[in-house]
């Protein structure tokens, strides 16, 4: 039951076996309701998750073996240290050129939301708030909410990391100031839109998705929050940017 009493969805609960791994992948992006639904009551998220972090170290290897990667390694540190209004000398650009600083790429691009530790506090998110609402959830389901709902951000990596190497640069491409035309660099409208990932978008309405489906309500519930939470953010940080130096 859901709070106020709401049951939860059954339409999944007659399917007694666990979705398969590349079912449960596919099935979220073309019926993202039902497959979610079908996950909470039959949780499963182990192969799945295999799934994701092997292609995510698969592209990141790829990228980051070849000297455009390792370079643009470099160039987005120091594209960081300046953003914020820090300068980086020759000196300490002829060492970040000796030895590429690999926790970069970890932390650009949305690729944090990918990490392990992140995927299990974002479970541990959902697991709380369905409790909050009422929900006898169980952290079995959370993950298999957390894990599924990152297929997006996986399949992000998929067409950015090409776009990397072409690019030679580790700045998403898929952000919103990439897509807006007439946006000029450097003022707090870039760099807002230009921190909100359209596949982080996708994200977090999964996750809307996936608590509903714990809870009995509706996903627009959860929906308008999240986005809202992840714009503030996105405002916070923009700010923080110009306001530092970046602009």
């Amino acid at each position: 039951m859901g709070k106020g009493g709401r049951v939860i969805p059954r339409e999944a609960a007659s399917q007694a076996a666990p979705l398969a791994p590349w079912d449960a992948i596919v099935g979220v992006v073309v019926r993202p309701r039902a497959t979610l639904v079908r996950l909470v009551h039959t949780p499963t998220w182990l192969a799945t998750w295999s799934i994701i972090l092997f292609i995510w170290a698969a592209l990141g290897g790829w990228l980051l073996s070849s000297d455009v990667g390792q370079q643009a390694l470099v160039d987005e540190r120091v594209r960081v240290v300046e953003t914020f209004g820090g300068s980086v000398s020759d000196a300490d650009y002829a060492l970040l050129q000796a030895n590429p600083p690999w926790s970069v790429y970890f932390t650009s691009g949305g690729r944090v939301l990918l990490l392990p530790l992140a995927t299990l506090v974002v479970a541990g998110f959902v697991l709380a708030v369905a409790r909050m609402a009422g929900a006898h959830a169980t952290m079995p389901q959370a993950l298999a909410v957390a894990v599924h709902a990152s297929i997006p951000l996986i399949l992000g990596q998929v067409v950015a990391t090409p776009l990397h190497y072409v690019r030679e640069s580790l700045t998403s491409p898929l952000n919103l100031a990439a897509m807006l035309p007439m946006m000029e660099e450097g003022t707090l409208p870039a760099r807002f839109f230009g921190t909100i990932d359209v596949f982080a978008l996708w994200w977090a309405g999964l996750l809307a998705v996936g608590l509903a489906a714990l809870t009995g309500q509706r996903a627009r519930t959860y929906a308008w929050r999240l986005v809202a939470l992840y714009f503030v953010f996105a405002a916070v940080t923009a700010t923080a940017i110009v306001v530092m130096g970046g602009a």
